[in-house]
Formats: structure tokens, C-alpha cells, sequence
């Protein structure tokens, strides 16, 4: 079975996210968002977290493309061993031209695993590229996306479907019907991916573009990855948040959740969520953000990520570990290996 890679800027596509203006994100200074070191560095080191992974899969030949100036990293990635003793099929992709390796990587594949930003489309051109040029999604179907995409299609899908989330609202050209007040509001892009571009409300709101309000809850910041087979959805440990930066609300990094009452509280408000989400077409990992506060009623979902996310590099620590609603131990290279199989 070929598996195809894909992460965005380390794959020959580091020049595409400077196609994000200040308007999608938020902030007054593009370049925090630009700063192509730091994408570069968090993008490599996500892609080299996914191929140790597919490695250990017995039978799966790893495919991965590499900006043509990274070459230091794709010899890397080419060093690796897999059980089976084959070693990842490196392609080099020229930056300004970066979707013709993408294609012809989608086509060759039976799989396609895709890492890209939600803002700016991102995301969602990628996942259409690869459908058009034939290839197979392994993620997110087109509707568990947009709801994942934007955050003001969530919050009416949650609101329809009576799933637990934050007061909110619309704010466009500075005018809202939402009671918000100072320091206790969030205004957020309605399109974001890793808490870039939220802060919170001052004395004002913003006078230009459309934006989501959100009341600010108090808790525990928590993610909880699913993976997606063409029988369930399976709940992995939930993982405690670490939010920082300039907004104070940028993922950071993150940890197990330890505390054996919070980690059912988080399992719980996941199934709910899970048992109402549109996941025809979908398979392999998502993620899904919570706030837990001083008890279950005080439990929000807070986003959906429509892909692969960053606490995978915890996950992927764990020798195995037991899912919800399961009575035996497994692991990340088990269950993606289910989600492709079918089985």
C-alpha cells in the first residue's frame, strides 16, 4: 500500500501561506504569521512525526515530498528504516511550481495524508487537488471540513444539533447584535488554525471584515484526537493544552491529561460531538478542542480540526494505551493502519 505525506510548507509549498493577508489572521503584523523559519522547522519536524509512524506499518511504502531547498532534510527522511526494511520514496518539489509533485504524488498513492493550514483556503484547495487528480483523502470529507473550516458554520451546526458551545456572535464593518464586553469576549477569524489571529475584545471591535465573537469560559484547554474507520469513530487519551503568544490563546504545546475524572468528562462531550458529526467520507485522525470547567455542564466544544494535529507528537510518544470504550491496549501505527484497511 503506497501512503502519500503531505505537509504543506516543508513539501515545496512554504511560499503558498504568504498568500494569507492580515485580514484572515488577525494580525497587525503579518510577519508573526509569515515568520518562515518557525513554519519550515514546525512542518518538518510534524512530517518526520507521521513517517516514524507509517514505518512501523508492515506492508505500506511511505511517499513524501520535500521543497527542493530542503534537500538536508528529504536525505534524512530517506535514512529512515522502516520494520519491513523499506525506507520512505522522497520527492523533491520546486517551490514555484509546488503542486505538480503534490498531483502526481496524489495519483501514484492509494492514500493521501494532508497537513495544511485552514486559513486561507488552504486546506481545502489541497484536499480538491488531490480529489481532481485522483487521489484518495485520507482525512476529513468535504463537509467534516467546512464545519472544521469555519468557525461561524460550526457554531450553527452546534446550535442545530444542540452540542455545548460558547456564547457567540457576528461582528462585520465594526456593527454586532451580540452583547459582548470588555475582557470578557474573544473575537476570532472565522476562518484560523492554531489560535493564530484571537484575541481579546478591549475597548472596541474591529471596524474592518467579518469576525466571530465568542464569550471567554474558564477551564482546562483539552484536545481529543479521533480516528476514523468505516465503523466507528475511536477516541484516543485526551491531551491538556498548552496556549501562550501574543494573544494568549496560540497552541504552545501540550501534555497527557492525567486526572481520571477529566479525561471521561472530555470522552463524554467528544462521543456527543462524534455522534452528531456529518462523517460520511471521512477516515484517519481528527481532532476536537474542549473547554472543561468546574463541572460536565460547564463543558464546551470549542473547534474542530478537520486533520492531522500537533498533539500527535504525544500520542506517538505512548508505547500503547487503551481508547474509550475499549477493553484492550493499542496504538497510533494499529489504528491508522484500521482506518485504512477498513478492518
Amino acid at each position: 500500500m503506497r501512503v502519500y505525506l503531505y505537509e504543506m510548507v516543508s513539501g515545496g509549498g512554504a511560499l503558498l501561506p504568504a498568500a494569507i493577508t492580515a485580514e484572515d489572521t488577525g494580525l497587525a503584523d503579518i510577519n508573526d504569521f509569515h515568520d518562515l523559519a518557525t513554519l519550515i522547522s514546525d512542518g518538518s519536524q510534524m512530517l518526520e512525526q507521521l513517517v516514524e509512524l507509517f514505518l512501523l506499518m508492515p506492508d505500506v511504502e511511505v511517499w513524501v515530498s520535500v521543497d527542493s531547498r530542503l534537500k538536508p532534510f528529504g536525505q534524512q527522511l530517506k535514512e529512515r528504516t522502516g520494520v519491513d526494511g523499506n525506507q520512505p520514496f522522497v520527492l523533491y518539489a520546486d517551490p514555484q511550481t509546488p503542486w505538480a509533485v503534490f498531483e502526481e504524488c496524489c495519483r501514484g498513492a492509494d492514500w493521501t495524508l494532508i497537513v495544511a493550514p485552514e486559513l486561507g483556503g488552504l486546506l481545502e484547495d489541497a484536499c480538491g487537488r488531490c480529489v481532481v487528480a485522483g487521489g484518495r483523502l485520507l482525512g476529513s470529507g468535504l463537509k467534516l471540513r467546512q464545519l472544521g473550516i469555519d468557525k461561524q458554520q460550526l457554531h450553527l451546526w452546534a446550535d442545530n444539533h444542540d452540542i455545548p458551545m460558547p456564547p457567540w456572535g457576528i461582528v462585520e464593518a465594526g456593527a454586532t447584535k451580540f452583547n459582548w464586553s470588555t475582557s470578557k469576549t474573544l473575537v476570532k477569524p472565522i476562518q484560523g488554525t492554531g489560535g493564530v489571529g484571537i484575541r481579546v475584545v478591549g475597548d472596541s471591535l474591529p471596524p474592518d471584515g467579518k469576525w466571530l465573537l465568542e464569550t471567554i469560559v474558564p477551564g482546562i484547554p483539552v484536545s481529543v484526537v479521533a480516528n476514523l474507520t468505516k465503523e466507528e469513530a475511536i477516541l484516543l487519551p485526551p491531551c491538556h493544552q498548552i496556549l501562550g503568544g501574543n494573544g494568549g490563546y496560540e497552541y504552545l504545546s501540550a501534555e497527557l491529561l492525567e486526572h481520571v475524572g477529566h479525561k471521561q468528562r472530555a470522552w463524554g462531550l467528544s462521543r456527543r460531538v462524534l455522534d452528531a458529526l456529518p462523517l460520511d467520507g471521512s477516515s484517519g485522525w481528527i481532532g476536537l478542542d474542549l473547554i472543561l470547567g468546574d463541572n460536565h455542564e460547564e463543558d464546551f466544544l470549542i473547534e474542530i480540526n478537520p486533520r492531522v494535529t500537533s498533539t500527535i507528537s504525544v500520542l506517538s510518544e505512548l508505547e500503547s494505551f487503551v481508547p474509550d470504550q475499549w477493553s484492550r491496549s493499542t496504538n497510533l501505527t494499529e489504528l491508522m493502519s484500521e482506518a485504512m484497511s477498513g478492518k
